[in-house]
């Protein structure tokens, strides 16, 4: 059996398949820090797939030690409810319980406390904090943030994840939390009304995806929260990620996904490459519908 393993099923270029490599990264160095599970990007056929180094493991074995894994510890968001959209009051308790509990050998809630939102940082006209661009689902539609982060944990089975690394990526009903641009519905580019329809997502995907959040802090700065990976240039909001050649291990990838260079309206690829990075993607967060009556999505993402 060899050494490493490349999923097929992830498609660099796609946020949602780059978001869930990331989160299959962090569940196995969540599960064996020692092991020095690494991960690199190969070009197959015109497209980037991440491969692992460092298991002995073949596709039914990885995803069964997936599922197995230590994931969001969702029973801790239940002083939140379903949505990231609560007052400050609210979360500071949650903020506070997370950082008393965590200890070097799990800090899950602190990071994902980390990730979601700041108490200090409110929208004083909606009296609610301001929370990570990531989040694209707030009750809309029964669309919840939380909620659907917990559905897929009672939901998902190994089957799900192996699909997601290595099928076809079968949709069900439901469960999605939007990252997949292929959810961004516009009626205008449709010979359809797609609201009857509703989400459908690729259950693994999203469960694996969910994970990488605590790789994406959101930052309290002079102007409101930032969250990493995301730029905002006339109005527009954009997520850019790298794809690396060599082989990086958790610590790494943290470093390389919140690299400032990414950011820059034309990032220096010189500079990139010397760090390993052998291309960059780069998705707007679009706002989709009138009113209350919105959806969040990524459109398409474009190499830069």
């Amino acid at each position: 059996m060899g050494d490493d393993i490349l999923l097929r099923a992830l498609d660099g270029s796609n946020p949602l398949a780059f978001l869930a490599a990331l989160g299959t990264l962090r569940l196995l160095h969540l599960g064996e820090p020692d092991a020095r599970v690494r991960m690199c990007w190969e070009r197959v056929d015109g497209s980037w797939h991440p491969e692992l180094q460092g298991l002995h493991l073949d596709e039914v074995e990885l995803s069964d030690r997936l599922i197995s894994a230590q994931w969001a510890p969702t029973d801790a968001f239940a002083s939140i409810g379903k949505n990231l959209t609560v007052p400050g009051k609210q979360f500071a308790p949650f903020i506070s319980e997370a950082q008393r509990f965590a200890t070097r050998q799990d800090r899950r809630t602190a990071d994902f406390a980390a990730a979601f939102g700041c108490e200090t940082c409110e929208n004083p006209a909606k009296g609610r904090i301001q929370h990570t661009e990531l989040c694209f689902i707030t009750g809309s539609g029964h669309q919840d943030f939380l909620g659907t982060i917990g559905a897929l944990a009672a939901s998902v089975t190994p089957a799900h994840i192996r699909d997601a690394l290595f099928g076809e990526w079968r949709v069900e009903r439901g469960l999605s939390m939007r990252w997949d641009p292929s959810d961004a519905s516009e009626y205008a580019l449709r010979w359809d009304d797609p609201g009857p329809r509703g989400a459908w997502a690729v259950w693994g995907a999203n469960r694996l995806a969910a994970e990488a959040l605590p790789y994406y802090p959101a930052i309290p700065v002079e102007r409101g929260l930032r969250t990493t990976g995301f730029s905002r240039r006339n109005r527009r909001s954009d997520f850019t990620w790298p794809i690396w050649k060599g082989l990086a291990g958790y610590d790494t990838v943290r470093s390389l996904v919140s690299l400032g260079e990414l950011q820059q309206d034309t990032p220096r690829r010189d500079v990139l490459r010397a760090m390993g990075i052998e291309e960059l993607y780069r998705a707007e967060r679009v706002r989709i519908g009138q009113g209350a009556n919105f959806k969040v999505s990524f459109r398409h993402a474009r190499a830069v």
